[in-house]
């Protein structure tokens, strides 16, 4: 039995459209429009600060305000992302051909905090992708790294790959040792991503993961030829020497 391979996915800007969602979250708590950079921006140094409230104030958001409507911004992020969640285009179709290829585990691991709670996460993917959700487990937490290491053995995530929009993702892929496919429709342009794999639609997601499955597939048989390498022993005592005269130097 081949050994399973895990693929990882981020969940906000790779596999559903939250920048939109995002803005009408702010724009009913605040009341001001924001703009998609504006949104963009602010979503990167979340991700990079673990939402430090320095950042606000590059934004036109009072960061008194924002501390007072913590728990009304939260309840409205819940109920607006699950009326306004869209996948990004070719994903369900992109998805669906994934799921069909063998030893595969599909994984959301994201540090959106309203898809911890698993009744509401089924929600989400049960809206999104009705009854066949191709993932087969949705991990949320604030460090992608722990979620990954903490549920995954060493093995396993050699032969994984993490699938992200953000140079973070990148990242934790390399701490990982393990490959990082970044993709263009997110949160960030393709120079932004330093990695070697890029997509820049989520059709081409497909055939990028039959490669790296081709890729490890080579490399067990590699392993595997090595292995079989036999040293031929040859007893000392079959050899037969000639004897040779030394002349000694007077």
């Amino acid at each position: 039995m081949e050994k399973s391979i895990p693929i990882f996915f981020d969940f906000g800007g790779t596999v559903v459209d939250t920048i939109t969602i995002t803005q009408a979250v702010f724009k009913k708590a605040f009341g001001k429009e924001f703009s998609k950079i504006q949104i963009i921006q602010m979503y990167k140094d979340a991700s990079r600060k673990r939402m430090s409230m320095d950042m606000f104030f590059k934004y036109p958001v009072n960061p008194i305000k924002l501390l007072l409507n913590k728990r009304k911004l939260q309840k409205l992020q819940e109920e607006i992302f699950l009326e306004k969640i869209q996948l990004v285009p070719q994903a369900k179709e992109t998805l669906e051909k994934i799921r069909k290829i063998d030893n595969l585990i599909l994984v959301i691991v994201t540090q959106n905090p309203t898809m911890a709670n698993k009744e509401y996460s089924d929600k989400v993917l049960k809206k999104l992708f009705g009854k066949s959700n191709p993932f087969d487990m949705t991990l949320s937490g604030e460090d992608k790294l722990a979620l990954i290491t903490d549920n995954f053995d060493a093995d396993s995530i050699s032969r994984s790959v993490l699938i992200g929009d953000l140079p973070n993702d990148v990242i934790v892929a390399e701490m990982l040792k393990i490959s990082c496919f970044g993709v263009a429709w997110g949160y960030s342009d393709e120079g932004e991503l330093d990695t070697l794999f890029i997509a820049d639609e989520f059709s081409e997601l497909h055939d990028m993961i039959l490669d790296h499955i081709e890729d490890l597939k080579e490399d067990a048989q590699k392993e595997d030829q090595l292995e079989e390498i036999e040293f031929d022993e040859t007893e000392f005592d079959d050899l037969e020497f000639e004897e040779l005269d030394f002349v000694e130097e007077e």
